[in-house]
């Protein structure tokens, strides 16, 4: 078992293709239980913010299982299916943006819930950059693809971190409105333009 463990911890150093695709496997699971968790609290608080967000988990989850899972196969069809996917999933995240912004919440969060959400967006925002930075060096777009989808993931973090921050704090006037409303729309625009680069990247591969 130990002699296991070391060889696992080898591989995991030494080849990135392959600690890649498991960390993103365990990211689909974590991506459904997200889902499954967001569903139980839309259920509960009858929240449309929540409800909105499992829909976005369940594709992403969706995705990263069709990109892992049809990584030996390369085949052009699939590849499209992901980016329609994607394209689904960007449209998906309008309706969490504008529950955000126009106020209609059923629920309220502590301020431990928020601080814990804090930690969490600064971990996926930092750890997605790094592992960006290292698949642009990497002549697979599979590594590239994943990595794009964990930026998309850390930003849509940020934007569930936005929320939290805002029910902790009591709701928000209309000048917390119109930054709401100019921050959110500057990540989606991101979140956009991540699309777009990686089927860019996968046309030419």
């Amino acid at each position: 078992m130990k002699q296991r463990i070391k060889d696992f911890q080898k591989t995991w150093k030494s080849d990135y293709y392959f600690s890649t695709v498991f960390s993103s496997a365990i990211s689909t699971l974590i991506s459904i239980v997200f889902a499954l968790y967001n569903c139980a609290l839309g259920i509960v608080y009858q929240s449309c913010w929540h409800g909105l967000i499992c829909v976005y988990y369940l594709l992403l989850a969706t995705i990263r299982a069709i990109l892992i899972g049809t990584r030996r196969k390369n085949q052009k069809t699939i590849r499209m299916i992901t980016y329609l996917l994607l394209l689904v999933m960007d449209v998906s995240l309008i309706g969490p943006i504008y529950v955000m912004v126009s106020g209609e919440r059923s629920y309220t969060y502590g301020l431990i819930p928020a601080i814990a959400m804090a930690a969490y967006t600064t971990y996926r925002i930092t750890i997605s950059i790094v592992h960006f930075r290292k698949s642009r060096k990497k002549d697979k777009s599979l590594l590239f693809e994943l990595r794009m989808i964990n930026m998309t993931d850390a930003l849509v973090a940020v934007l569930s971190l936005q929320n939290a921050l805002i029910i902790a704090n009591g709701g928000m006037n209309e000048g917390m409105r119109t930054l709401t409303a100019w921050t959110s729309g500057g990540i989606y625009l991101v979140i956009v333009l991540i699309t777009i680069m990686s089927f860019i990247k996968a046309q030419r591969s």
